[in-house]
């Protein structure tokens, strides 16, 4: 089983027809990217899957569940990383890890297990009190990739991945 599949995708705004019939497939374990120009659909497709956006035709699931019906669900499978930089500049890391941890409903213990673990993975351990306005660019999008991975998403979409990488 598919762990994203999306049939035929439609979004339309007003008159601006977004996304046209994509499909597509993801399984777990897979690295998958949308590659396109300027205008393609690709930022529609991606805030379709993360739920940010009801699409107007198609069907798509994340984890067997339909993002339009059960977008709840959905969230609690997935994981986001987007292009803009969502961190507060005023808290340090950890603060931040804490915040959208509680925001995902992570348990404390397993929280506070994840907060190390992540900030070991991006290099930022050493870093974990600066506050986030003293951060590089590069460090702020890798803590932004530590965010995304805080409740062990199965899926993780990254949104322009390769902007403000150090």
């Amino acid at each position: 089983m598919a762990l994203v599949k999306v049939e035929n995708l439609t979004k339309i705004y007003g008159q601006v027809q977004a996304v046209a019939g994509v499909s597509f497939e993801i399984h777990e374990g897979e690295i998958f990217g949308l590659l396109g120009p300027n205008g393609a659909g690709k930022t529609t497709t991606l805030n379709v899957l993360c739920t940010y956006t009801e699409p107007t035709g198609g069907n798509v699931t994340v984890a067997g569940c339909s993002v339009a019906a059960e977008s709840e669900t959905v969230k609690r499978a997935i994981g986001v990383v987007p292009q803009e930089i969502a961190l507060y500049a005023d808290l340090n890391a950890v603060e931040n890890m804490r915040f959208f941890g509680r925001v995902y409903d992570v348990p404390e213990a397993r929280l506070r297990r994840r907060i190390g673990e992540l900030l070991q993975l991006v290099g930022l351990t050493e870093h974990a009190h600066k506050q986030v306005e003293h951060y590089s660019g590069g460090m702020k999008r890798r803590l932004n990739l530590a965010v995304g991975l805080l409740s062990e998403p199965r899926f993780l979409m990254l949104d322009e991945p390769t902007v403000g990488v150090d």
